[in-house]
């Protein structure tokens, strides 16, 4: 029955997913929203029945399915009607399935070592799947209410602002379009500070001093040789040397050119005692005549799309570094950024909010800058997002779970600093099972079993659904929000999966220590790019890639079956997740370098990096993963028992770990922006965390 359920509740999620998208209709009106959700869910317990011949079990199901629509609607008065019953089914399906796999990880509890094994893969699964509905949460809270949030300006607001602008060996010919750019801000009262941070080339950071001259007495530039904290620590003393009167700082990375009516249009919001900090979307530009620069930067964009409209109602934004302003009492009021934390930008809003200040999100760009144009450059911009997240983990964990902790936070945003750093672990729970399904291939391959919670081959059908269900909201939301091309869109999901090992090695790094530094951006002529270089730069999801498709043909060879063939699925999926690495890789190799581009790929700013010691985790992961390969080989090799039946027998059962859908991974992230689990992501991370992630 929980089966049952947990199939009609996934139905009914994914039928309400394309019904609620197509059209924009997620944000129509509840005489609409209405009707068309009371459609939906008839048209699915039909069919049901159809199937099921069990009338009054769907009626019931139903049933349950609107009340929980109802409710949602009553808590989030703001969401529309099929939004509210979006994520309402998809939450009954997942409560609907962890039940299941509950019930029948203790009902058949063999031993010590099954009981603990499949309970460790019951968490898993939990966590994976709360993060979906996290991810699908920010999809609902932005996209089907009818309005963003907004915050009253006034124009007449007019304080003394600086604009810093960090440098670290950045190429003269990037930094001056930035700095002329400054040069035409409108407003009255402007500083501009250009603080380079350790350039060890004299000639270097000389003729940025001499432009700085040449463009007038607004620009004041600073020079810190061997100078500790790296970008944080250079801020501080920048602010420290700042003339008394200056109310408000502005941030712009090196790379970006700022429209002449940024300030005047931004610092009418600090008229407001309570806003500590203002932050527009980070943009970008030369990005419209590749296909993988047009994937990688509607990447970014889903994190400032989706994720910070939804944070902004709940006055939960991050300080995302550059096209921000923060107002600098309060930043003092804090002890100025944290030269511990690889994103101090992020890591300060956290503790601004904290004090009871709030931040305004203003939904529009004012300036564009330049992506990074190597996969390796995109890789360390990425892991430098994604440690960063989990460094504010380790650092705040209390204030954001423990009551009594978190000073002035309240619970929503609690709740979205928790989760939002939360969701970098997503690409690391997708490695978890993805370790899980290799072994279960060779396992299966050798004719073995084993010792955790098996799955019959219909319950396999879920993940699939799951999957598929998923993908399809992360795609269609990012197409909706940025109103890009569906192959834009695509390509953007690409660059979220081809993240996710990165991903997964800065959060095992974060985890074992907090303490860490950066390579530093590797210089690359013009012309050196080659099919080599991007091998080299994805060689680990290379062969991730490689073992789960050679795992999953193995396994349908030794052991045929409706089962094995499900598991094989999940399996090639996982593969071409990973897959995704070098496909990124040599599409940045491909890249017609512009001279602008050409310099800005030998810039540190385009990356984020550091000097420091390499990163050392892809060892010994690059040895688990031929050590798989080497085993696979093995089950080969060895004789197999007397032929089956190609099909499963009806009771027939194979082990396997469940794959709970992903919704939408920007960190990126971006950041946003990383993804979600187990698939990647604003931010933006996009993290995110996208995934689709931005700098923080």
């Amino acid at each position: 029955m929980l089966l049952h359920a947990a199939f009609f509740f996934g139905a009914l999620s994914a039928a309400t997913t394309i019904g609620s998208f197509f059209g924009g209709a997620i944000r129509a009106r509840i005489w609409i929203g209405l009707p068309l959700g009371v459609i939906l869910i008839a048209l699915v317990a039909w069919n049901a029945t159809i199937l099921s011949q069990e009338r009054d079990f769907e009626l019931a199901l139903s049933g349950i399915a609107f009340l929980a629509t109802v409710i949602t609607r009553l808590a989030m008065r703001r969401w529309s009607w099929l939004g509210s019953q979006l994520f309402a089914t998809a939450t009954l399906a997942s409560l609907g399935y962890l039940l299941y796999a509950g019930s029948i990880t203790y009902a058949v509890a063999q031993d010590l070592v099954y009981l603990v094994a499949s309970s460790l893969l019951l968490v898993l699964e939990l966590a994976a799947l709360a993060l979906s509905l996290s991810y699908l949460f920010e999809i609902v809270d932005t996209l089907s209410r009818r309005s963003d949030a907004a915050h009253p300006s006034d124009p007449s607001h007019l304080p003394k602002v600086v604009v810093q602008v960090p440098a670290y060996n950045e190429p003269l010919e990037v930094v001056g379009e930035t700095l002329n750019a400054l040069a035409a801000v409108d407003y009255p009262d402007l500083i501009v500070q250009v603080v380079d941070n350790n350039t060890p080339d004299r000639e270097t950071w000389n003729a940025l001093k001499a432009l700085c001259e040449k463009l007038g007495p607004r620009f004041q530039f600073m020079h810190l040789d061997n100078w500790p904290g790296f970008k944080a620590g250079a801020l501080n003393e920048a602010t420290r040397r700042l003339p008394t009167e200056v109310e408000i700082i502005a941030v712009v990375d090196s790379d970006y050119v700022v429209q002449p009516d940024w300030l005047r249009s931004m610092v009418g919001h600090f008229a407001d005692p309570k806003v500590a900090f203002v932050q527009t979307p980070q943009n970008y530009r030369d990005w419209e005549d590749d296909q993988y620069l047009r994937g990688l930067y509607y990447s970014y964009r889903y994190f400032f799309e989706i994720t910070m409209p939804s944070r902004a109602h709940r006055n939960a934004i991050i300080f995302a570094g550059t096209m921000g302003l923060i107002r600098r009492s309060a930043l003092e009021e804090i002890g100025g950024w944290n030269t511990d934390v690889v994103t101090e930008d992020a890591e300060a809003s956290l503790r601004i909010l904290a004090r009871g200040h709030a931040g305004v999100y203003v939904n529009r760009a004012y300036g564009h800058g330049l992506m990074p144009l190597s996969f390796d450059g995109l890789k360390k911009q990425r892991f430098r997002w994604a440690l960063g997240g989990v460094q504010i983990l380790r650092l705040h964990w209390r204030k954001l779970v423990l009551p009594g902790q978190g000073e002035r936070l309240t619970v929503a945003q609690r709740i979205h600093y928790l989760l939002g750093n939360v969701q970098w672990f997503g690409d690391a729970l997708m490695f978890c099972f993805t370790v899980l399904l290799l072994l279960t291939a060779l396992s299966t391959a050798m004719h073995h079993q084993l010792p955790i919670r098996r799955m019959t081959g219909v319950a396999l059908g879920l993940p699939v659904a799951f999957l598929a269900t998923g993908l399809v909201r992360a795609v269609w939301a990012m197409k909706l929000r940025t109103r890009c091309s569906w192959r834009d869109a695509i390509a953007g999901l690409q660059v979220w999966f081809a993240l996710s090992w990165v991903v997964t090695l800065a959060c095992l790094r974060g985890l074992v220590r907090f303490h860490t530094t950066f390579l530093r951006t590797p210089k690359v002529k013009e012309g050196e790019g080659s099919a080599l270089t991007a091998v080299r730069s994805a060689q680990v999801e290379t062969l991730l890639a490689a073992t789960g498709l050679a795992a999953a043909i193995v396994m349908l060879i030794r052991a045929p079956s409706f089962a094995t063939g499900a598991l094989a699925l999940l399996l090639i999926f996982q593969a071409a997740i990973y897959a995704n690495a070098p496909w990124a890789g040599a599409s940045a190799e491909g890249i017609h370098l512009t001279p602008l581009r050409r310099a800005y790929r030998t810039s540190a700013q385009s990356t984020g990096g550091r000097p420091g010691r390499a990163d050392t985790l892809a060892i010994p992961a690059t040895v688990a993963v031929i050590a798989l390969v080497l085993m696979l080989l093995i089950s080969l090799a060895a004789p197999a028992p007397p032929p089956e039946p190609a099909t499963s027998a009806p009771g027939e059962q194979v082990a396997a770990p469940a794959h709970p859908s992903p919704s939408a991974s920007p960190s990126p992230s971006p950041s946003p922006s990383a993804s979600s689990s187990p698939v990647s992501s604003p931010s933006a991370s996009p993290s995110p965390s996208a995934s689709a992630s931005p700098k923080h």
